[in-house]
């Protein structure tokens, strides 16, 4: 898709309210899927536990300050998720190699395998949903959500 292709509007002002009305869409709506796929999940993790292992599986080791940037949450409360998912073997601290005073946080081994045992039950849960839709339906998805791992990785890039 080039810019001004959506809604066949060329562009200008009309296509720019086009793409804030899909700008929050796309945010409102990737969010409430994500919740309710991750409620599903169950296990005893949080969610924001499971959203740490995920970041640090897509951003490498990362400052505690870091993660909780990302999270929006408190140096503190970060600090306290990463005590616990570290307690669990899930994380553990590194000497950062580009300031020898300070540590980053790295995903071990279980911390993967725990993160992939989440998606893959998140998954199963979204699975009947798909099942229900129609092939034309299913093929949009499988683009739309080629399409939305790009953005992340632009987003990512952007903030890096």
């Amino acid at each position: 898709m080039q810019k001004g292709d959506f809604d066949g509007r060329e562009a200008g002002a009309s296509s720019d309210d086009s793409l804030d009305e899909l700008a929050n869409t796309l945010v409102a709506n990737g969010l409430r899927f994500s919740r309710a796929a991750g409620r599903s999940a169950g296990g005893n993790r949080s969610l924001i536990s499971v959203r740490v292992l995920a970041n640090l599986r897509h951003g490498g080791p990362l400052r505690v300050g870091e993660l909780a940037a990302r999270e929006s949450v408190s140096q503190p409360t970060m600090t306290g998720i990463v005590n616990r998912l570290a307690a669990d073997g899930l994380v553990e601290r590194r000497s950062d190699a580009s300031d020898a005073r300070a540590s980053v946080i790295a995903l071990t081994n279980a911390g993967m395998a725990e993160l992939e045992c989440s998606r893959a039950v998140s998954a199963e849960s979204v699975r009947p949903a798909l099942d229900a839709l129609e092939a034309e339906d299913l093929r949009t998805l499988e683009r739309a959500a080629v399409l939305l791992g790009d953005l992340a990785e632009i987003l990512a890039r952007r903030h890096r």
